[in-house]
């Protein structure tokens, strides 16, 4: 996955819920259709800071446990609900070691 694709996906989440290291996300039925979506659940076994992740399917949500010692909760928050291109593009460059992304868009 790349920062591109990270970024348009951000677009077909909601947060519902968010507390320093775990995060569950309502994801929209387009994702099902986003080439890089399958790799979401691989997160954990990629070395990055993401520690779990659990999918459900039918209630269309994605929890995320992650290291808050690694992943700012505040950036982390930010970058999934701004409305401001620019601004989620810098916070993606500082996520993207820590999702395992590639960096380059």
């Amino acid at each position: 996955m790349n920062m591109q694709e990270l970024l348009e996906m951000r677009t077909l989440v909601d947060v519902v819920h968010h507390v320093p290291g775990r995060l569950r996300l309502r994801l929209d039925p387009r994702l099902r259709e986003h080439p890089a979506a399958r790799e979401l659940g691989n997160w954990s076994a990629n070395g990055s800071a993401i520690l779990a992740t659990r999918l459900n399917p039918v209630a269309r949500s994605l929890v995320v446990s992650y290291d808050p010692k690694r992943i700012d909760p505040a950036v982390l928050e930010e970058f999934l609900a701004s409305a401001d291109d620019t601004r989620a593009q810098a916070l993606a460059e500082t996520l993207a070691n820590y999702f395992g992304v590639t960096p380059q868009a």
